[in-house]
C-alpha cells in the first residue's frame, strides 16, 4: 500500500509525539506537499546540500531530518542565501522535508536511548529533558572516555582526573551544557554530551561532575539510525509500501 507525506508524519508522530517539542522549536512538516506520494524516505542529522543530492540521487520523496531549518522568519523565497537556494531546489524537485528535533530529544526511546545503547550503557534510566542515566562496564572517566571514542567514531574532551572511579554515567546528545545541574542531581559521576563551554565543564568538575565533550553531531548520529530503523518498523506494521534509508552524507561538525 502507498503512502503520503501526511501520513509518514502521523507515524513519526507516534514513534517522537510533536506534543514533546520544545515551544520554541520548529518541528513537523516544513515544505513539501502533504498528499504526495512516497516509497522512498532519507533520514539525515541535517538538510544540507550533501543531503539534498543524496536524496535526488537515491529517489527519496521525503527528507526526515533531526535538526530543522527556518528557524528565522523568513520574507522571500529568493535564492540569494543558502537556505534560500536549497529550500527553491527542494521544491522544484518535488521532495517534501520533515523535521524531528527536540520532540524526538524528548522521547522515549528517543535520541538519547541511541546514545546510550552506543555506549554500552546498562540499567539506563529516564530523567526529564532527555536525559539518560546508566551504568558503564569500563570502571575509570579515562577508560570510559576510550571506549565513548571509539564507540562514537571521533575525538573526547575529557574534563575530569582519567584515574576517577565512576559508576554512573548522564548522556545527553548535542548541545547539553544546560542540564549540568539535571546530571549533577541524578548523582551521575560522569556527563558526557556533544557541546559543553570550557568554563561551565570546569565549574562542573569542580562540583564534582567530570565531563565528556564528544561532539555534536557523534552524540547525535546514533539516534538518525535508530529514528530511520524506527519509521522502518512503523510502516512495515501498517503495510506501507516505503523504503527509509539513513544518510549516507557526513556531517559538517
Amino acid at each position: 500500500m502507498s503512502a503520503t507525506v501526511k501520513q509518514i508524519l502521523q507515524l513519526l508522530d507516534v514513534f517522537a509525539p510533536f506534543s514533546l517539542a520544545e515551544e520554541w522549536d520548529n518541528v513537523g512538516l516544513l515544505a513539501g506537499n502533504p498528499d504526495s506520494v512516497v516509497d522512498t524516505v532519507l533520514c539525515a542529522l541535517d538538510f544540507n546540500r550533501g543531503v539534498l543530492d543524496e536524496a535526488v540521487c537515491r529517489g527519496a520523496q521525503l527528507i526526515v531530518t533531526h535538526h530543522p531549518i527556518l528557524f528565522r522568519g523568513r520574507k522571500n523565497l529568493c535564492e540569494s542565501d543558502n537556505e534560500g537556494k536549497m529550500l527553491c531546489r527542494l521544491v522544484r524537485s518535488g521532495i517534501a522535508l520533515i523535521a524531528a528535533h527536540t520532540n524526538y530529544d524528548n522521547a522515549c526511546p528517543g535520541v538519547n536511548d541511541a546514545l546510550a545503547e552506543a555506549l554500552g550503557l546498562t540499567d539506563v534510566q529516564t530523567l526529564e529533558h532527555g536525559l539518560r542515566v546508566g551504568t558503564p562496564a569500563q570502571k575509570t572517566l579515562g577508560a570510559f572516555a576510550d571506549h565513548a571514542g571509539r564507540a562514537l567514531g571521533g575525538p573526547v574532551r575529557r574534563y575530569g582526573d582519567p584515574g576517577r572511579e565512576i559508576r554512573n554515567v548522564a548522556v545527553l546528545g548535542g548541545a547539553g551544557e544546560d542540564y549540568i545541574a539535571d546530571a549533577l542531581a541524578a548523582r551521575a559521576d560522569v556527563f558526557l554530551t556533544g557541546e559543553v563551554a570550557y568554563h561551565k565543564a570546569l565549574d562542573a568538575v569542580d562540583s564534582g561532575l567530570c565531563v565528556l565533550e564528544a561532539g555534536h553531531a557523534a552524540t547525535e548520529r546514533p539516534g538518525i539510525s535508530a529514528l530511520a530503523r524506527g519509521l522502518q518498523i512503523e510502516a512495515d506494521a501498517v503495510e506501507y509500501n516505503i523504503c527509509v534509508l539513513n544518510s549516507e552524507v557526513g556531517s559538517f561538525y
